[in-house]
């Protein structure tokens, strides 16, 4: 393989002794920190070009794949369109560009009308990422935002369709967006200046091209999140723990306010307070509104109350807390409400008369897949959204067999169609099986693991594990979206390696109480969690004991990371995408993104107890030399703005400095453009896929050949 590949770069050493707790230890890179210093670019290019060297010998392979991956891009007509005012809303991509551009037309009918050109946008050519796509009531004006660099730092842009003019160009580091009811009045969240949280919501005023601070949020551990109820009237303002700042706004508030959508310029009404002690999410209906809560445990139940006086005091009913049956979203229309509720695994929706009877109930084929309700502009700042005045509930279900399937049921008669199916060239779904698999973790309880092989995959196979476990964040079963990307993995597949997702604790997937059994002083029920679901498909018969590798992205990697080093001996091989590698650096800088919110999580190293517990698995500060760990991939990128590049980059040099030989078999990559969620379109997307699975048949391969 050649003299350099025994040689991985090693930067300098600038010991730094740190005592904390009395406890004492050196940290010897944390000067890569400082991006400014010319050295930190010369080693993060040292080690792509180590990268490059070490695995030339994939060159073969990964052409192969990215050809069969290229060969599986979807089809199957034209997606359901977003529907808002008068107008539909839809995408086309033309042929040569790397972005498809926006379009809408009447929906009484008419001309097509182009409303947003992504490839018109200076630097989108290199990265672009939409934030937000929000169109007012009635078509005029479209406020978008948009990331050129990678840092996600959307920029705000409110524009007048008719003349194709940008009216105002707002800040940076914006993230919701919604539209009052008068379409001249614009609220949007802003981030800090530390890039903390999202601290406060501002009101733009497109007629008097001026804006205000409607709201600020001084607690630095609390985010503000504002959107729109689904019937237009109100605006609700949610203060959200700074973890759940996120796309899942139904994740529920500590606190709430709303105002009338027709008196923008009025005054917000605080409708629950934070002293509640609960999770709330506040929707509206008629003339009531909606809360759904977890004052009865954490499985949520839904009551309302009259909007004239939401106290708890006049809360009625409306769908009972049941254990062990989720109530993760509320979706409303003018004569119905829909529910969105799990139970176990399987999910299904619900549909409720005004007077509370069930007029249906949706269960998909799936025993396990991604349920979604609305369509959504696809920014990372959208919601998906549905036609209030309607009986028409479009759905869409993704599993691991089943690509994006987008459904209309007539809540009316019950009836329903597909209108949108997602088309694979070459796929067969008959060729594949999906199925649940319990393991017994160390407690006792049952952790499951979705998973999917060719059905003349022969027993006890490699498998591919992917892995979360943070936040209280679900991962269900899709077929295109992260982290399934079936439409990638199928040459895994079809090479008789297995994938699954390990549904371990810390993640939402049971609820409030499976997040609550793995966080801070019980963080580590995350890793054996993981650790023993490899075990039981071994002693199933699903797995061979030296084919397992395991994979996760952002905290995700930090979970392998620190499974690895409990567990060496387990894993064949580790990929550790942006990973959160040095947890207790993390949490000590304040002036790091998430830092602060993030102790929720983890824990705070500050209090003696929980430092020495996270002393026990922080993968930064648990690397020993007489330990080996199983090959791993790592990368990182220059722009990510969640997992700073130093975080990754300081665990590799470490690991490096711990091992006599540098630990060829640790290889490091580092994205010098694109951020957190890697690149945003091209060949590069393809090819980031297809050299991750290069990389692991290689790794498999040399398994076979070591027995």
């Amino acid at each position: 393989m050649g003299e350099q590949i025994l040689h991985p770069p090693l930067p300098r050493a600038e010991a730094r002794i740190r005592v904390l707790h009395e406890d004492v230890t050196t940290d010897k890179f944390g000067w890569l920190r400082n991006r400014e210093d010319p050295d930190v670019l010369q080693y993060l290019e040292a080690e792509n070009r180590y990268s490059e060297q070490a695995t030339a010998h994939l060159a073969e392979i990964k052409h192969q794949l990215v050809a069969e991956i290229k060969a599986r891009k979807a089809g199957g007509g034209s997606h359901p369109v977003l529907t808002v005012g008068p107008f539909e809303y839809f995408r086309m991509q033309e042929d040569g560009l790397p972005h498809p551009a926006w379009w809408r037309r009447p929906v009484a009918g008419g001309p097509d009308e182009l409303v947003l050109d992504p490839n018109l946008i200076p630097g989108a050519a290199v990265f672009f990422t939409l934030g937000i796509f929000e169109p007012s009531d009635d078509g005029r004006y479209l406020a978008y935002s948009f990331d050129v660099v990678g840092d996600e730092g959307f920029e705000l842009r409110v524009r007048d369709v008719s003349s194709g003019q940008e009216v105002w160009r707002g800040p940076a580091r914006v993230g919701q967006a919604v539209w009052a009811a008068d379409s001249q009045s614009l609220f949007f969240s802003q981030e800090r200046s530390d890039r903390r949280q999202h601290d406060r919501i501002v009101r733009f005023d497109v007629e008097a091209s001026k804006s205000e601070v409607v709201f600020e949020e001084s607690n630095e551990r609390l985010a503000v999140v504002v959107r729109r109820s689904h019937s237009g009237a109100w605006l609700f303002l949610n203060v959200v723990p700074g973890c759940d700042n996120t796309l899942r706004v139904q994740r529920g508030a500590a606190e709430v306010w709303c105002l009338a959508s027709n008196s923008p310029k009025g005054k917000w009404r605080r409708i629950v307070a934070r002293d509640l002690g609960h999770k709330i999410y506040a929707e509206h209906w008629n003339d009531r509104f909606l809360f759904r809560v977890d004052d009865n445990g954490p499985d949520w139940r839904m009551v309302s109350a009259p909007t004239d006086d939401p106290s708890p005091s006049q809360w009625k009913e409306f769908v009972p807390y049941r254990a062990g049956v989720t109530l993760e979203e509320v979706h409303v229309f003018d004569w119905d409400l829909v529910s969105l509720e799990r139970e176990n695994l399987r999910p299904r929706l619900v549909v409720y008369g005004r007077t509370g009877e069930v007029k249906s109930v949706i269960v998909p084929e799936a025993s396990t897949c991604t349920l979604k309700v609305g369509v959504s502009a696809g920014g990372s700042y959208s919601v998906a959204r549905h036609r209030f005045c309607s009986s028409q509930l479009i759905y869409s279900a993704s599993s691991f067999i089943r690509p994006d399937t987008f459904t209309e049921h007539d809540m009316k008669s019950g009836r329903s169609k597909i209108v949108y199916q997602a088309k694979v060239p070459g796929y067969d779904a008959s060729q594949y099986v999906a199925t649940t698999i319990m393991a017994n973790a160390e407690d006792g309880v049952q952790v499951p693991i979705s998973l999917i092989s060719r059905r003349d995959r022969r027993p006890s196979g490699p498998v591919l594990l992917n892995v979360y476990g943070c936040y209280g964040t679900t991962r269900w079963p899709s077929f295109f979206s992260a982290p399934s990307c079936l439409d990638e993995r199928l040459s895994l597949l079809d090479r008789g390696i297995a994938f699954g997702i390990v549904h371990v604790r810390g993640g939402g997937e049971f609820g409030r109480r499976w997040y609550d059994a793995a966080i801070r002083d019980r963080k580590t029920v995350t890793y054996t969690d993981l650790i023993r679901c490899a075990e039981a498909l071994v002693e199933q018969g699903y797995a061979s004991r030296d084919g397992i590798i395991i994979e996760g992205k952002s905290a995700g990697g930090g979970t392998v990371l620190a499974a690895a080093a409990l567990r060496p001996d387990l894993f064949r091989a580790v990929i550790a995408e942006v990973p959160v590698a040095d947890i207790i650096d993390t949490e000590l800088d304040f002036n790091m993104p998430f830092a602060l919110a993030e102790t929720a999580e983890y824990g705070d190293p500050r209090a003696p107890d929980e430092y020495s517990y996270m002393r026990t698995y922080d993968p930064y500060y648990n690397l020993d030399a007489g330990r080996p760990l199983p090959p791993t991939y790592i990368d990182a990128a220059l722009d990510d703005s969640q997992v700073l590049y130093h975080q990754p980059a300081r665990y590799v040099a470490q690991r490096r400095s711990c091992t006599p030989n540098r630990d060829p078999a640790l290889v490091f990559r580092t994205r010098m453009l694109g951020g957190h969620s890697g690149f945003s379109h091209g060949p590069a997307v393809v090819e980031e896929a297809a050299f991750r699975q290069a990389w692991i048949l290689d790794q498999l391969d040399r398994a076979d050949s070591s027995r």
